[in-house]
């Protein structure tokens, strides 16, 4: 009897001093913050800056793998996210950590921020996938292999990355916009509306460029791409 009731105490111990530790799921009031800095591991970012919804951030694990769909019938156990989210002052730091390497049920971790416009993001992670929606004013990516997509408007895109593909379509301009691209290898889509001057220089060893415009020495936007192989469409 004993034993009994002893096991279930323990198991109430350690769930309760986890669950003070971090809270999974834990949304954060974002309102007054202005720049968001991600690091960690490889994960998934939505970041927008819709007026018409609230300014919240979270973290949270998500299944997308092969063994994903059938997970939930052979084990008992939760996608853990393991982030952590501090505030300080006007910056919302993110340290990305999934799940267990050993953890079959192919668990990533996900970003979902919206912000007040205006704000700027840093991201240094060694794999991400970013989707930004909105104005900003400036987008900073380091990684070793990045997925970018920009719908909206940003002052400033700087992007360091390995292997990258970068689709940044502008809803606007307001003739500051600067595009910084260094990578091994880019396959990049860039779309600032139609009969918009742009300025664009792409330096690589093998590269092919697809646009019906001519480069503006001084226009802005200014574009400049670095890389061994480039893949570029301007519209």
């Amino acid at each position: 009897m004993m034993i009994i009731i002893t096991i279930p105490l323990l198991l109430f111990t350690l769930v309760s001093s986890y669950a003070d530790g971090w809270r999974m799921g834990e949304t954060i009031d974002v309102s007054a913050i202005r720049s968001i800095v991600i690091t960690g591991d490889a994960s998934s970012i939505r970041i927008s800056t819709n007026t018409d919804n609230p300014y919240r951030a979270e973290t949270r694990g998500r299944r997308d793998g092969w063994f994903s769909r059938w997970y939930s019938s052979w084990f008992f156990s939760g996608c853990e996210d393991q982030s952590r989210m501090t505030v300080n002052g006007p910056t919302l730091s993110i340290a990305v950590a999934s799940g267990q390497w050993s953890d079959l049920s192919d668990c990533s971790s996900e970003v979902v921020a919206n912000i007040p416009p205006g704000g700027s993001i840093q991201v240094n992670q060694q794999a991400v996938m970013a989707r930004f929606e909105g104005e900003f004013e400036k987008l900073r990516l380091s990684s070793n292999a990045a997925d970018v997509t920009l719908q909206g408007h940003a002052s400033s895109v700087e992007i360091n990355s390995d292997a990258l593909r970068a689709r940044l379509v502008y809803d606007k301009l307001d003739a500051d916009e600067t595009i910084d691209v260094r990578a091994r290898s880019v396959d990049s889509y860039l779309d600032f509306g139609k009969d918009a001057p742009v300025d664009y220089t792409v330096t690589a060893a093998a590269s092919l460029i697809d646009s019906a415009r001519p480069s503006v020495t001084g226009a802005k936007p200014a574009v400049t791409i670095r890389a061994q192989y480039a893949r570029t469409t301007i519209r």
